[in-house]
């Protein structure tokens, strides 16, 4: 591969990941698919991803990946750690440095600016045990200000199932307009679109929403993505972010950890021979992109490992969202 066709596939899986993953800016539900032992190899490859992830923690408690607002990334490294059973008011980065926590609290404001963002936030809050509607100002009611009266808080797929997820999360009714809203932005091949188009990130964001929000798992939307899906599987298990692409169709860590988490919550297990392909499954794809300081690659040298690193820990162990420090 060329340098330019490189540099390309860094620019998209960016993009993708700013726009997807929201960096950019219990309940009696669905139950959240199988909840088998977590593999030693995974659990292992979780931990050692969370102790280089503890090393990439800034002085004033965030994480940064260099673009994008660095509380988006916070979130995910608060999920991250919940995910992992550890309570994120406890990761700072030294005696006297704030915590995620500090850092959330002064950074809310600017960050959370619309559903997707807003909608994350709650997601995150709620994870590490926090009160969402008394975190420095009620930010379910900030959520709710999105909602047109219709259903709709986000005219994207990716804002409207961020906003579902958070209501789930912080136990507020979910409006049935809001489910049907999301369901009208299937597209015909399975998929929904994020700002970029198509892509198994988005869809992975959805079908989580949908579940949370006690969409049947085997409903007509839910089996159509399915199949959309299986036609996105590489040969080595793993997902990129969409194909047939000009910038390059193979493995990344983020689309293969999102499908994961998604395939979980729709009660598939990512690796059943179903989704296994000649090469192995999501997870051992997964799996192969961790370095040996414990980060998880984007693809081999290629992307930021901070935004796949955050996004992958709680694939690996056996997680979906809305995560919760009780489950």
């Amino acid at each position: 591969m060329g340098k330019k066709t490189t540099m390309k596939r860094m620019s998209l899986g960016a993009f993708v990941v700013l726009a997807v993953a929201g960096v950019w800016a219990c309940s009696g539900r669905q139950p959240a698919g199988p909840q088998s032992a977590v593999p030693a190899e995974q659990t292992a490859a979780a931990e050692k991803a969370l102790a280089w992830l503890r090393t990439q923690q800034q002085d004033d408690g965030s994480f940064d990946a260099g673009f994008g607002h660095p509380a988006g990334v916070t979130c995910d490294a608060t999920l991250a750690a919940v995910a992992a059973g550890e309570d994120p008011a406890a990761w700072s980065p030294g005696p006297g440095k704030a915590s995620m926590a500090e850092y959330l609290a002064k950074s809310a404001h600017e960050y959370a600016v619309d559903a997707a963002t807003t909608g994350k936030l709650v997601v995150a809050l709620v994870a590490a045990g926090h009160e969402a509607t008394n975190f420095g100002q009620d930010w379910v009611a900030h959520l709710h200000s999105f909602n047109d009266g219709s259903g709709t808080y986000d005219a994207g797929s990716v804002g409207q199932s961020w906003a579902i997820l958070a209501l789930d999360a912080a136990g507020e009714e979910i409006p049935p307009a809001a489910v049907e809203v999301l369901k009208s932005y299937q597209l015909d091949s399975g998929a929904w679109a994020s700002a970029f188009g198509p892509d198994n990130d988005t869809v992975s964001y959805v079908l989580q929403a949908l579940v949370s929000a006690g969409e049947p798992q085997d409903s007509a939307e839910i089996r159509r993505a399915l199949a959309f899906f299986q036609e996105q599987q590489n040969d080595d298990g793993g997902f990129p972010a969409i194909k047939p692409s000009e910038w390059g169709t193979d493995t990344n860590a983020n689309s293969t950890a999102n499908v994961i988490m998604a395939l979980l919550a729709v009660g598939e297990d990512p690796t059943a021979p179903k989704w296994t392909k000649p090469g192995g499954n999501a997870m051992t794809a997964l799996l192969a992109l961790q370095a040996e300081d414990g980060r998880i690659e984007f693809q081999p040298g290629v992307g930021e490992p901070l935004l796949s690193t955050v996004q992958a820990i709680p694939a690996l162990l056996n997680k979906r969202l809305p995560l919760r420090m009780d489950r």
